[in-house]
């Protein structure tokens, strides 16, 4: 009778834990699936861009300046990055900012 016990309790255990291992890689793979389809995220910051132009700039040169920017947000657009104005992210990792020196030309 103890025999039985025994064997019934060790196979309760097991699925026991099957299921909770069974919940465990769900979730993983459900979270991985989830990161693979998040496209990467950038947040650039428009006003400071806006002000790194020269102050002496004539309407034309800060309009090739403007061009530029818009340039280098739509490379990376192309490359699939979720662009962001830093005005409008209220907490982000400093990781995902872009400076000026770092938009791609």
């Amino acid at each position: 009778m103890i025999r039985i016990k025994s064997i019934a309790l060790a196979a309760v255990l097991s699925m026991v834990l099957g299921f909770g291992n069974a919940c465990l890689i769900f979730k993983l793979v459900t979270l991985q699936t989830r990161i693979y389809l998040s496209p990467p995220i950038a947040v650039i910051d428009i006003a400071k861009i806006v002000a790194s132009y020269p102050q002496e700039a004539s309407s034309a040169e800060i309009e090739k300046h403007m061009a530029k920017t818009r340039q280098s947000v739509m490379k990376l657009q192309k490359a699939g990055y979720l662009i962001l104005d830093a005005n409008t992210v209220v907490s982000a990792p400093a990781d995902i900012y872009l400076d000026v020196e770092a938009l791609p030309q």
